[in-house]
Order: structure tokens, then sequence, then C-alpha cells
């Protein structure tokens, strides 16, 4: 007898009645949602802590104030993926924060006209210099200079004197790049400028109640962290631990990057250990920390999404301005502290070399690169995700039994011996054959365990070994040479 959802057994008036299923027709697939975390201004009309869709760049200066951190992010992003949908998480500045700020000193004047090549954050302000300026006028022409709402900093000058403000309170300011002739252009002569680094900014915004924030109505997959201190890492690490598990089965991958020498990276990644984080080291270059976080998002997520399993080496991080970089002992040593590296050409292109997680050690303390790559936990989210779409569309509806004994055809039962074949095809020709992310078929079927649980008849409980593909990076080879054979 066919099981029937519909049509009702107790049924004699005449007719043809014909119920349309379409529980098995659906194929899938999804717009995958990444959410941007910043700061915003006070200019910015969405209201803080509240997650908001973004409909394009010129909607983020609406929603965060033109030249925050948010609109900045969200014009990176879109500068390197127009597809996936855009959301963002505004903050405000904390109240008790502190603006970071830095000093442009004009200690000399110009004995020849030129133009003053200044550079902020990777963006260059063009300062008109002529003979005969007093040091305070040139500091004047520098301030006045500062017009683009993009540059995330102000300027204001007293005698001889420029001091940069960060737009933004907190520790962001304090990786503001400054330095002048960024790309080899002649000084004014004679000009004499001191540069002080941007410091002092401190007091970063709370991450407040992430579960309740995030809610669970959407699936933001990848998330780009605009804000860096250790209490926001740790708090968006609870969450991905969170959403990752059980009964949420939603989880993000979510992308950040710390700007500093060698020695300050390796320490701060050590005491990480982050499995859905990836940090990318900027070493001393002078994208922000922000933007770098939204151009390295939208770099690895489409890719992530199409292929969970390939390697992220060699794309490009569009917008990313590379002047410097660590050297091979120091890149590599990184990669063993949980920091992500790229790799800067000699024209200052930036592409990844290896994304991995902030994962490093079991909670015994024990090191652990179970996690390494971030293409794991991506692809396992991935598995789970067809394993339980798959799951639903063939078993919901239906009744439980240990064993087929013989059950008439049309019935829609479901025995250990259903699940697991549902298991092994989906194995096989999807996720091994279809999407290239599995491998060793014979070994998954022989340590396959399907069995209906002894307490709950109406369960199934199943233990699989799935053996993942990894990403490719390295090729090792030996070359054993003769004179003779």
């Amino acid at each position: 007898m066919i099981s029937f959802q519909e049509i009702p057994q107790a049924l004699r008036y005449p007719g043809a009645y014909i119920e349309i299923d379409g529980s098995q027709a659906g194929l899938g697939g999804d717009m995958p949602i990444v959410l941007l975390v910043g700061q915003k201004l006070a200019t910015g009309t969405a209201p803080a802590g509240e997650i908001v869709r973004l409909s394009g760049v010129e909607d983020a200066k609406t929603k965060a104030g033109a030249g925050s951190m948010l609109a900045q992010m969200a014009a990176r992003y879109r500068a390197v993926d127009p597809v996936l949908d855009l959301f963002m998480l505004p903050y405000a500045d904390l109240p008790a924060g502190v603006q970071a700020t830095g000093t442009i000193a004009v200690t000399a004047a110009a004995t020849g006209s030129g133009t003053l090549a200044l550079y902020v954050a990777g963006k260059l302000i063009s300062v008109p210099v002529v003979t005969g300026q007093t040091t305070a006028q040139i500091a004047t022409a520098i301030a006045a200079a500062f017009t683009d709402t993009d540059i995330p900093v102000t300027a204001a000058a007293v005698a001889s004197n420029v001091t940069l403000t960060a737009r933004h309170k907190g520790t962001c300011g304090n990786n503001i790049d400054i330095r002048l002739s960024l790309y080899g252009e002649t000084m004014p002569a004679g000009l004499g400028l001191t540069i002080s680094a941007m410091s002092g900014g401190s007091g970063d915004p709370a991450p407040g109640n992430l579960e309740t924030i995030m809610g669970s109505s959407r699936w933001y997959r990848y998330v780009a962290l605009g804000i860096t201190d250790a209490a926001t890492l740790a708090a968006w690490h609870a969450e991905s631990q969170r959403r990752y598990s059980p009964p949420v089965q939603a989880g993000f991958r979510a992308f950040t990057a710390f700007r500093g020498d060698y020695a300050l990276t390796a320490a701060f990644g050590e005491t990480k250990n982050y499995e859905h984080i990836s940090n990318l080291s900027l070493e001393i270059n002078p994208t922000p920390t922000w933007e770098a976080a939204a151009i390295l998002t939208a770099a690895a997520a489409p890719k992530l999404y199409n292929n969970p399993v390939e390697s992220l080496e060699g794309i490009q991080l569009t917008g990313m301005i590379g002047m410097s970089n660590h050297d091979w002992t120091q890149a590599n040593s990184l990669l063993f502290k949980g920091m992500s590296i790229m790799q800067v050409t000699k024209d200052g292109t930036c592409t990844i070399k290896r994304l991995i997680s902030m994962y490093l050690f079991r909670p015994d303390g024990s090191t652990d690169d179970a996690y390494l790559d971030i293409n794991t936990a991506e692809v396992m989210e991935r598995i789970r995700y067809e394993q339980r779409i798959g799951a639903v569309k063939k078993f919901t509806g239906t009744a439980a039994a240990k064993t087929n004994e013989g059950f008439r055809p049309g019935l829609r039962i479901t025995t250990e011996d259903s699940v697991r074949a549902y298991l092994l095809s989906l194995y096989k020709h999807t996720l091994m054959q279809e999407f290239g992310w599995v491998q060793e078929y014979d070994y998954y079927k022989a340590n396959l365990v399907v069995e209906q649980d002894p307490l709950n008849p109406s369960r199934f409980n199943y233990l699989d070994t799935p053996v993942l593909l990894s990403p490719f990076y390295i090729l090792a080879g030996r070359s054993q040479f003769r004179k003779e054979v």
C-alpha cells in the first residue's frame, strides 16, 4: 500500500485525485550571507548593536556614517565580491574610549616648490608646497588637504604641528599607518617632516550578547571582524562554537587581521585557540586591519563556498597594499602559531599564501592540527548540511523499524538498513564523485555504524568516518643525481 499525505483513505466520491509532493525535488543551494562587524559613527542611521542588511556601499555610508569603519569595510568588500549578500553589525564607539592620535611636525620649510605625497592608511593626501611658505603655513596646508572622508583620521594644525585624530575611539586607531612617498614620490626640496605614529587609542565597544544579536532566523556563513581586541575575538570564538554545535548547526568562519612585526604577531597568535577564526598577519603594511579583514573575507568566502577543500593559495587580495612582508623563516613560524600569511610581490600585489585557523591546542594543552586549515571546519559543516537536508527529505513523516521484515512496497518505513544505504549513497555519489570533498569510500563503508536507539525506537544513531580531501600547498621531492650509470 502506498502511503499518501493528502488523499484520505476514506474516499468513495468519484474522481481522479493526485497529490503533488515536492519533498524530493529540491536541489538545495542558497545565497550565503556575509556579516561585517565594526564601528559606526554618530552620523550613521543604523541602531547600534543590531544587524542590518546592506544594499550597497552608499547604503553603508548612510547607515554607518561616511568615513566610518563599516563604510570602509563595505567598500573594500564590494570591490572584490559583488555577489554574496551583505549585512553589517554596527557598534557605537565606547563613550569612555579614547581616540588615537599622531603628529606630523614640519621641522624645515621647503627650498623648492613641489607636491608632498602623504599617505594615511594607504590613502594619498596630496599637499601643494610653495617656496617661501613658513613651517606653520605648510602645517596649515597639510591639515587643509584632509578633505576625503574615506581617510580614517581628521587633521588640525597648531603652529608647525599637525595633529591627526582617529575618527573612531578605541584601539583600531593605533593601527592607522602614516608615511611619506609610499611609491617613491619626490619630496619638495628642503622640506623637513617628523612623523609620530598613531597611538593612545583605547576602549573598544563590548560585543554584547552575540546569541541574542545574531538570532536564529538567518545563517551568517562568513564574518569579517573589524574590531580585533582580545575580548571581541574571545566572544566571537564562543559564539562560533555555539552555532557550530547542535542544536543550532549553522556555524560561520570569521576573518580578521593583525598588524605588527613578527614578535608581536607570534605572541598574539600563541595565546589564541580558535578553530573558526582566521587571522591574517599584515606585518607593517599600510592597509588598516578592518579594511584588510573585509578584503580577506571577500577573497576567501566565495572560494570556500564554491569548493571548501580547494587551496586558497594565490587568491588576490584586491585593495591590499603590500610594501613589506615576513621572510620565509618568520612566515613558516607564524603558521605554527595560528597566524595566516600573505605573499607580497615586488609591485605590491598581495595574495593569500596560506589561510589557517587560530586553533592550536587540545583541551589538555597538547598541540593539535585537526583544524589547521580554515577549510576543515568549512567542509565538515558542508558535509553535515548535506546529510541533514537529505535526511529531512528522505525520512520525515515515516515510521521507524529496526529491520525490514517484509513490509509491502510503498509503506513509508525507515530502518537501519535504509539509513545506512542513504549515508553510503550520499558519500559515494554526492560528496565523493560529484563534489570531490571526500575519499576512501571502502574505509567509510567498513566503519559506518547505524543503529536504532535501544531506549528510543523513534531515533536512529550513526557513527561515520568521512575522510576529507586537503587543500594542496606543498610539493616535496628529493633529486638523487648520478655522474654515470
